[in-house]
Order: C-alpha cells, then structure tokens, then sequence
C-alpha cells in the first residue's frame, strides 16, 4: 500500500540515466491491444547500435506488409544502450502482426489490431474492484467485516455504527475514504466517457459510493479509514474469516474520523462530494446530492488537509485541488453559481497549478479542468473565461504527459514512482483529454502509449495488470493469494519504481531488466512493484475508456 505521495523521479534525472549494465539482451518491445487508428510504434533496445538498421513488419501468416529503418528513440533508453522507434507501418486493420529485425535475429511477440482495441481490459480490470468489495457486496468470497466499525477518538468515540461494505484498498482490507471517493469519481467519469461501458463502470462505482453515504453518519462525523495498521501487518488471509477471530482491531476493526474544525478535511471532503454529485447526475437520487453538499461544506469550513491518521496511509497535504472538483461536479448537479465561482477560485489557486503528480490520488485538480473544460463526457461549464482558463489548465497538464512520455524510449508519461501504474494511468488519460477537449497535439498518441507501456511495451515486456497480457503478474502482492496464484484477476500493480524505493524496504533487486533509476520484479513480498490498489486500478480505468470511445 502505498504510504504517500513519495519520492519521484524528475524528468532530467530519467534522461541523464545511463544503462545500468552492458550485455542486457536485446529486446522488441510490442504494445496492444490497439484500435486499427492508435499510434502503434515497437520500441528495440539493443546495445548494440541499430540506426538505420531495416525492420519488417509480418502480419499473421508471416507475410510482410511493411516495414523501414529504425531511428532513435527520444528519451532515455535504460537499461540498454540504445533504443529505437519501429512505427507499425501496415498494421491499421485488425491482425496480428509481429515485428522482425534481421540484424539481431529477433521476431516481437504479437501486436493484436482490433477493432474494439483494448476495451476488454476494462471489463478485466472491473473484476478487481469486484475482489475487494467488502461486506456483502463481494462475488468471490463470502460476507465478511460485518462488525464494522467502532469510532476511535472525537465526540462519538466507542460508538459503533455501521460502516459494512465499501472497498478494501489493496492488498491488504483497510478502507480509505481517501481512494474510495477518488476511485468513485474516477469511475464515475469513465462511464461518462464510454458508453460501451457505462452500465459496468456506474455497478462498480456505485459500491464506492454507498459506502461514502455511510462515512457521514452524523452531522459532525465523517469517517475517514477503517482498520489499522495492525490489518496491514496482519498477513493475507480468507477475510470471510476476521469476524470470527477474536484478533482485537482485526474481528472488530476501529473507525477513524477525519478530525478537523469541518469534521474532515478538504482533500478528502473535495473528492466525496465530486463522487457523490456525479452519481447523483446518474441515479437522481437526493441522497447523493444532500451527501456532497454536506461532505463539500465540511471541506470548506475545515479549509485544510485531513491531519495525518494511523498508519500514514495517503496522507495529503493539499486540498483546494480537490474542493475545485468538488465545486465543479455540484455546479453541474445544480446550477447554483456558487459552487462554479468556488471551483474556478480553487482551481486559480497555487495548489491546482499543473504539476508532475498529474492528476492522482494526491493531486486532482487536473480533474475539475477537465470537467469545466468538457473532457469528462458532459458538456463544458461556465462562461468563455472560465472555459478558456480550464482548458488551458488541462492543456498544461497534458503537455506536462507528454514531455515525460519524451523522457523514456518507452512513452511512459507520468513519473517513476511507488505507483507508477497510477501516474502512468492519469497522465495517459490526461493527454487523451487534453489531445479532445483542448486540442493538444498528440494527446491521443500519448495516452496509446500508456497503455502500450502497461500491457507490454516496457524494458520488462510484461504486462501490469494480473490476467490480462503477456507475462502478466502471477504473485501479486494480496490477500486473493490465499485462493491461488494469479489473483486478483484485474489487479493493476504498482510496476517498476525508483531503486532507492525498493530498496529502502529492504527488497533485493537486481533483474536484467532493471534501469539505474527503476526496478520491477513479480514478487508477492515486495509490495512496492507487485501490490495492486484501488488508485492504480481507477486512474487506469480512465485511460482505457478515453481510448476507448476517443474523441
């Protein structure tokens, strides 16, 4: 689980990197699956120079249908010496088509080109969520944690009250009203973008947001996370089993409050209420509606962050990133010119300027641009000004993508980091966003390459997401693992992150794949690479549904 935002690893450090070892094995990185429209490009790391070296492009019978001259490509090519750009020349109409360079003697695995391209891994990745929803909502195990919770600390502390259901974070069952609400309100905009999808994405949103209605059970009450540390040090287990067993904070787990001068602070405050407005647009249900005002208006009397909680799981020390997209999504629910004039306040402010975090749990600003902008599936807010300004923001934030997808040979856009998948994700959409809504050159580009870089086309060759592309995870980091090898089908896990990060949890790296600046290993201990979240899991959602319907 990820403990904070982290350390990461600034676009000059990545192209300064030099290969870490000499003798790495030339490889032909392959992405996909691709709409016959996407960007497709291979990428050949060699340390052997390859410039101006010919390559074929085979279709499924192994006949050529095209072909050129590798070229470099930008960006640091760690761990190899060189890399190369080999653009699918041939490949727009759906196939299979592999990639051959005579002069290494290498043949790529499969590319597939179809024409639904990678909608299917959303429908994988919905299976996840569907393994970590907890109380009576799960379809993989039996009911579990039905003694939730007990409030520790503030006014109704010992109260119980009934906390049941919702998600379980990671890999680990500990709820975060955090990532509910951000996972939530991701996926409630997913399904705004991708009709295709819709039903499935507003199900498994939902759950998120039922358990958000029950995080405010009193006036003053807002619960921030359920369970402990202890839950994150107790083991995987079968969570069908904690209820009965007797283990204090784990049989009967601890509510926590977000204790502020509001009842809960505004980065948590700011993402409930976005979740809940969205999913009142979609069911009509008032309930949703009165739960975001108050959630918002909780946030803006408390006018900081959520103080640190047990653990230090996902603290964040902004807020008003948040509160902007909280104002936007109840603008838009009822057109009170309030909420518009917070949103476009926050979003002016210095903690919504574009930055590197791109749009994850720790920085969401990214998202009220795209909404006011009109990137979200729903019509732009505002008057010309405040459109203008939105888009631009989004056109920053998008541009910022796209200059770290320059960065590395492989076109990952966000930054290394403990969850690169999530950065990954969220700068990917970003830059389809931005490339439909604000007319970002290449945005489309972008975003294909990041789905490329996480089913594939990386120095590992392997794919992110447990169940779904070549050499997918098959010991993640999770309680699932108790069932067998290879769960939770659907996990996006962390993937590759900076050395010092690994390292400083006591984790041995050294693969032959391993950059001087990042590492990836497919080991069940190391929860660093090979945990799956609920963020890493949203943020890639949003990107496969932009692609998904395009602009």
């Amino acid at each position: 689980m990820w403990a904070g935002p982290g350390t990461v690893l600034l676009a000059a450090a990545i192209a300064a990197a030099t290969p870490a070892q000499t003798g790495t094995p030339p490889r032909i990185g392959v992405g996909g699956p691709s709409a016959p429209s996407d960007s497709k490009v291979a990428i050949v790391g060699s340390d052997t120079g390859l410039g101006g070296r010919r390559y074929v492009i085979l279709d499924g019978h192994g006949d050529p249908v095209g072909g050129g001259l590798l070229r470099s490509a930008a960006g640091s090519p760690s761990p190899w010496r060189h890399a190369y750009a080999a653009p699918l020349s041939g490949a727009d109409e759906p196939g299979r088509y592999r990639v051959r360079v005579p002069a290494i003697n290498r043949t790529s695995r499969p590319w597939p080109v179809r024409r639904v391209g990678s909608g299917d891994a959303i429908d994988t990745i919905l299976k996840f969520f569907a393994w970590n929803t907890d109380g009576r909502e799960s379809p993989f195990h039996r009911p579990s944690h039905l003694h939730d919770a007990t409030v520790k600390g503030g006014p109704y502390d010992g109260r119980h009250f009934d906390l049941v259901g919702g998600w379980m974070d990671a890999g680990d069952m500990i709820h975060f009203a955090q990532t509910t609400a951000y996972a939530a309100a991701v996926l409630e905009a997913a399904a705004r973008i991708d009709p295709g999808h819709r039903a499935k994405l507003s199900s498994a949103a939902a759950v998120g947001v039922r358990w958000l209605r029950k995080a405010h059970p009193r006036p003053n009450l807002f619960i921030a996370q359920v369970g402990d540390e202890r839950d994150h040090n107790h083991g995987f287990r079968d969570p069908a089993k904690d209820d009965g067993s007797g283990i204090p904070g784990i049989a009967r787990r601890r509510a926590y409050p977000g204790i502020t001068s509001g009842g809960i602070g505004g980065d948590i405050a700011g993402k409930a209420a976005t979740a809940l407005a969205l999913a009142y647009d979609r069911t009509h249900n008032p309930e949703d509606l009165s739960q975001a005002r108050q959630w918002y208006a909780a946030g803006e009397a408390s006018a900081k962050p959520t103080p640190r909680l047990p653990g230090g799981f996902y603290h964040d020390s902004l807020w008003k990133d948040s509160m902007a997209s909280g104002a936007a999504a109840l603008f838009r629910s009822t057109g009170d010119q309030s909420y518009l004039a917070d949103a476009m306040r926050f979003l002016h402010s210095e903690q919504s300027e574009a930055d590197g975090t791109l749009g994850v749990v720790d920085s969401f600003a990214s998202f009220a641009a795209a909404d006011i902008c009109g990137g979200l599936g729903a019509p732009a807010l505002g008057d010309a000004a405040d459109r203008h300004f939105a888009c631009g923001r989004l056109d920053q934030f998008g541009a910022i993508a796209r200059q770290q997808a320059g960065s590395n040979a492989f076109g990952m856009p966000g930054f290394f980091t403990w969850g690169t998948t999530a950065q990954n994700g969220a700068s990917g959409a970003l830059a389809g966003l931005a490339g439909c809504a604000a007319g970002l050159r290449r945005g489309r580009a972008v975003a294909a390459g990041a789905r490329d870089y996480l089913l594939g086309r990386n120095p590992f060759g392997t794919s992110f997401v447990v169940g779904y592309g070549p050499r997918s995870p098959v010991h993640p980091h999770h309680w699932a693992s108790v069932f067998g090898n290879a769960l939770p089908t659907g996990g996006v896990v962390g993937g590759p992150a900076p050395l010092r990060q690994v390292r400083d949890q006591g984790f041995k790296i050294g693969g032959p794949f391993d950059s001087e600046f990042a590492a990836y290993e497919d080991r069940r201990a190391d929860y660093v690479t090979s945990e799956p979240a609920l963020d890493y899991a949203a943020a890639t959602v949003l990107l496969l549904a932009t692609l998904d319907t395009g602009c």
